[in-house]
């Protein structure tokens, strides 16, 4: 009895080395990614022996999202002067929200081929955390290493004829993210149109770059009425990982003219022939003529000084940015300072962008930088 179980330890300490030198690690980058960030995180195991059979799960999680970024990658190397069976994995986490974030631990299930036996032998990589930004701005965090929008339509909207419908296609490409992760369908609503949405496509694909992701949405438009509209501009709000700022891509305003030019919105008949042109004569020189009187005066047409009393309007984004200027909190500053530029924007006046991309820099540039936040403000707001 004594000498079987000499020869089992004896057997132990044999095999000892080989399994002792097994390593698995995680290798995370030296980044502040912010909330739905590309992290690369890389998966690499040191090996010994023959193996025959491997396994090895990424761990899934309610605080991220995750991709695997090609096939495993194995090959010999020498490890400190040692043969070693190398495995690397390629993987793409993608953070929900900020917050300290904790990956792993992860396990690799391996089997050996000793003499005349195999080995079952488990090598796990330990935690690896990294601190999660929170994304500057509201809503879905989009961020990508670039984002293009296409607007497509099938005809042209300024020329519609009667009973028409016209077929709007926008799509979005983004690069390093997942289509799950770029904004959901904008609403496309007028009291003067019909529209009809198909449903959307989106898709992840992924390249030697790392993934692409394209999100489509289709609507068919047809208006309803015979006045002239005009669709809005869509805002699509992202986060660059080159610049490390907030950027935004706008399409373009599109207007409509209808074929039932008949009749107005309550489908009554509108004047023809002479007595249209006589009404039209009457309307244009009464316009004319009181533009004349309130230039004659000294005073701007109407729409002018509208427009110049809109431009005059504060700003009602402002006294929420002087209230964040005072606080530490320079992400709540980003929040409000955006919220400004929006409020100018609306109101025909443009908001310093270096400003704001200096912001950006402190908050998310390679390492943490001191921020002026009352300079800041009296650049953006220039008081």
């Amino acid at each position: 009895m004594v000498i079987r179980h000499l020869l089992i330890f004896i057997a132990l300490l044999l095999a000892w080395p080989a399994w002792a030198q097994d390593s698995l690690r995680l290798i995370l980058p030296d980044t502040r990614p912010v909330t739905g960030e590309m992290i690369p995180v890389t998966i690499r195991g040191e090996y010994t022996g023959a193996i025959t059979l491997e396994d090895m799960r990424f761990p899934d999680s309610a605080a991220y999202d995750w991709i695997q970024l090609g096939p495993d990658d194995w090959h010999d190397e020498r490890v400190d002067g040692k043969q070693r069976r190398v495995l690397q994995r390629h993987i793409a986490v993608f953070a929900r929200k900020p917050g300290n974030l904790t990956i792993g631990p992860v396990t690799h299930v391996l089997t050996k081929a000793e003499t005349n036996s195999r080995n079952r032998v488990e090598v796990t990589a330990p935690p690896a955390s990294i601190p999660i930004q929170p994304y500057p701005a509201p809503g879905r965090p989009t961020v990508a290493r670039s984002l293009k929008v296409t607007d497509e339509l099938s005809g042209d909207p300024a020329r519609i004829r009667d009973d028409q419908t016209i077929l709007r296609r926008i799509t979005l490409t983004a690069e390093g993210t997942m289509a799950h992760l770029l904004p959901a369908r904008p609403e496309l609503r007028e009291p003067w149109l019909i529209s009809f949405t198909s449903p959307e496509r989106r898709e992840t694909r992924l390249t030697e770059h790392g993934p692409v992701a394209f999100v489509q949405w289709e609507w068919h438009l047809r208006p309803i009425t015979g006045e002239q509209g005009t669709l809005p501009p869509m805002r699509f709000s992202w986060f660059d990982t080159n610049k490390r700022e907030l950027r935004g891509e706008i399409t373009p305003p599109i207007p409509f003219g209808y074929g039932k030019l008949n009749q107005n919105i309550g489908g009554t008949a509108k004047p023809g022939g002479a007595q249209g042109w006589l009404l039209a004569a009457l309307a244009t020189g009464g316009a004319l003529g009181l533009i004349a009187m309130l230039w004659g005066k000294g005073a701007r047409p109407l729409s002018a000084l509208a427009q110049h009393w809109h431009r005059l309007r504060p700003n009602p984004a402002l006294p929420a940015l002087r209230l964040a200027a005072g606080q530490p909190d320079l992400f709540a500053l980003r929040r409000a300072a955006e919220d400004y530029a929006r409020a100018e924007q609306a109101a025909g006046r443009a908001a310093p962008r270096a400003a704001l991309a200096r912001l950006d820099r402190a908050l998310f540039g390679p390492a943490p930088t001191d921020f002026d936040s009352a300079a800041f403000l009296r650049e953006l707001t220039g008081r």
